[in-house]
């Protein structure tokens, strides 16, 4: 019987593994009409395309009609404030929940290990015993010339032996299924802790990104990697499995003061949505700041070129 323990994790999320994207214009709010069209943002959109593919020597993205939407949204600096002021207070509570937990987890994690060994000591147990009646069988079995008395003498220490040995297996399987029980649902316990983990490393993130600096926030893209470690017990030996999910769903664009700013930020956060990290390189595209000499004239620095083809 294989009983497994998924034991608690703790990670943090960051940007997905770089890969191909596809881009399409969301919603434009009425702030902007008046400053950006639709046919203008595509033309941008495909403008950047062809900057980013002359000088990588490959494609990353492309304008779909269905591909992940670019809004660009109004946010009033106070609304801003209120919103990081917002995921703030989420946070506090689903740290609240989660040292809550921690604690509950541990002990009964240590719990369930203790009776797994204890079972698996039974389990070895049994199979010591069995082996042995099979032992005593097999040298009863080349005796020779047994007395009548001698015969049954072994075949009542067999007959004994054999359902002493059923009397603990029937036992071990009780003790089994009570132990898979508090298994499966210690299990579930597990996998929503962990739900919460991701969730709160997820909004952890977004706190930063909107923190930096309030009034420097141009844009934001929604995308990060999820990756789940899991480890448990398979016949008595420990295995790690790890799964990594990609989460991309679109680009908002907060404001812009130029349309050449609005190409700066907008190349800036397609390569988010790639999977693009950041680097401190002065005038880079990736730099966490944006830079003036990519407002000026948009163009991959050579750093930012090592940065796409090392993640990408």
């Amino acid at each position: 019987m294989i009983l497994k323990i998924i034991m608690m994790l703790s990670f943090f999320v960051t940007f997905a593994v770089s890969s191909y994207e596809q881009v399409s214009i969301g919603t434009i709010d009425n702030y902007y009409k008046n400053k950006i069209s639709k046919e203008e943002l595509r033309v941008m959109l495909n403008e950047i395309e062809y900057q980013l593919e002359s000088q990588l020597g490959f494609n990353v993205f492309d304008y779909s009609s269905d591909g992940k939407p670019i809004d660009i949204m109004y946010v009033r600096p106070l609304e801003l404030e209120n919103k990081v002021a917002s995921k703030l207070a989420l946070l506090t509570r689903k740290q609240e929940k989660l040292e809550k937990s921690k604690n509950d987890f541990i002990k009964e994690q240590q719990e369930l290990t203790k009776e797994q060994k204890i079972l698996n000591m039974k389990t070895k147990k049994i199979n010591k015993a069995t082996r042995l009646l099979n032992n005593y069988i097999k040298s009863a079995n080349k005796t020779k010339n047994l007395t009548e008395t001698q015969y049954h003498k072994i075949k009542k220490h067999v007959i004994d032996k054999q359902e002493l040995i059923n009397k603990k297996i029937n036992e071990l399987k009780i003790e089994e299924k009570i132990f898979q029980d508090k298994l499966n649902s210690y299990n579930r316990k597990v996998s929503s802790y962990n739900r919460i983990i991701r969730e709160y490393n997820h909004l952890n993130q977004e706190i930063t990104r909107l923190s930096r600096s309030l009034r420097k926030v141009k844009g934001r893209t929604f995308g990060y990697k999820e990756i789940s470690l899991k480890t448990y017990y398979k016949n008595g030996k420990k295995i790690k499995e790890k799964t990594i999910k990609n989460k991309m769903n679109k680009i908002e664009i907060y404001g812009f003061d130029s349309k050449k700013q609005l190409k700066a930020v907008l190349a800036h956060e397609i390569g988010h949505l790639v999977g693009i990290p950041h680097i401190n390189n002065k005038h880079a595209l990736m730099h966490p700041i944006l830079q003036e000499k990519q407002v000026r004239s948009l163009q991959l620095s050579p750093a930012d070129i090592r940065n796409f083809k090392r993640n990408f």
